[in-house]
């Protein structure tokens, strides 16, 4: 029944608004017509505020209430599916279980092993230096913690040392190997290990494994046993000269693994992900809008 003819039922029958054609059923139709329109209108604006029926920029809008800014690419019904999550992911922030949860509902995950998230990921660090007997550096080890190094000492072409002993300083740990080192050699020291030039050189170690390495950085020295009187800086001796010989560089590398700090990476299957229709570009975008700030997130592609 049109609302005109719910107005008209209510109306006494000698108005005759029963008759088309009559006066009173002309204004009460105009009425009527202006009410519907109204309705339809209001109607609309409440849509735009729902994000079931919201659409283009009226999902947009809806987002920025909750920071929730449309990715690149992503179109309404993805946009809905984010925006009805909002809440709960803004209520959490950009802590890993609120972000774990996103993700797997982002891409519709049907096992929880789609999505995983690992903090502090292990990465490779390494770190290499140019030395002669004497130097000192400093470096840490850019990790949530210490480290235990592998170490490959290299002499330069031409030279050659006599026990070399690699020092931190700040804990007193050190390693050394007795005996020579000649030009172009390469001594790797593992723990519990020591290999020169693809030969087992472990009982020649001073120690069993290679000095930490600090999280929060220390300093360092090498040492090694000079062949003959050597000026050295800042040593002396009172009436004695010495005349500086060509001292031998050495090229030490420290390899080890540490855990990223302010880090976490989100590890999605790859059948999830090729079933939910987006990118893994996509997904980093995502973790990108969810994550607080200084934190860095990487996301990766695995097979299990």
């Amino acid at each position: 029944m049109s609302r005109a003819q719910r107005i008209c039922d209510r109306l006494p029958r000698f108005y005759k608004h029963w008759d088309r054609q009559s006066l009173v059923y002309g204004v009460v139709s105009a009425v009527a017509q202006q009410l519907d329109q109204v309705e339809e209108e209001v109607i609309s604006m409440m849509k735009a505020h729902w994000v079931d029926t919201a659409q283009g920029d009226e999902l947009d809008r809806l987002g920025l209430l909750v920071r929730a800014s449309r990715i690149l690419g992503e179109d309404d019904a993805r946009l809905r599916a984010r925006l009805k999550r909002a809440v709960g992911e803004y209520e959490g922030g950009g802590t890993v279980p609120a972000i774990l949860e996103a993700v797997r509902a982002l891409i519709g995950a049907r096992d929880e092993a789609d999505v995983r998230i690992v903090e502090n990921p292990p990465a490779p660090g390494s770190a290499e230096f140019r030395v002669i007997a004497g130097d000192t550096w400093a470096f840490g080890s850019n990790s949530i913690l210490d480290a235990t190094p592998s170490m490959i000492l290299t002499v330069e072409e031409g030279g050659e040392v006599s026990d070399p002993q690699v020092t931190n300083l700040d804990t007193g740990e050190s390693v050394g190997f007795k005996g020579k080192l000649s030009g172009g050699e390469q001594l790797v020291i593992g723990e519990g290990k020591a290999i020169n030039d693809g030969r087992d050189a472990t009982a020649r170690l001073t120690a069993d494994k290679p000095p930490r390495i600090l999280r929060r950085g220390s300093s360092w020295r090498y040492r090694e046993s000079l062949r003959m009187l050597v000026g050295v800086f800042d040593e002396a001796t009172f009436d004695e000269h010495t005349f500086a010989v060509g001292v031998p560089y050495v090229r030490i590398r420290f390899d080890w693994t540490r855990l990223q700090p302010a880090t976490f990476e989100v590890q999605v299957r790859s059948e999830a992900l090729r079933r939910s229709g987006l990118t893994e570009s996509h997904i980093g975008r995502f973790v990108d809008s969810m994550k607080a700030a200084g934190v860095n997130a990487v996301v990766t592609v695995t097979e299990k």
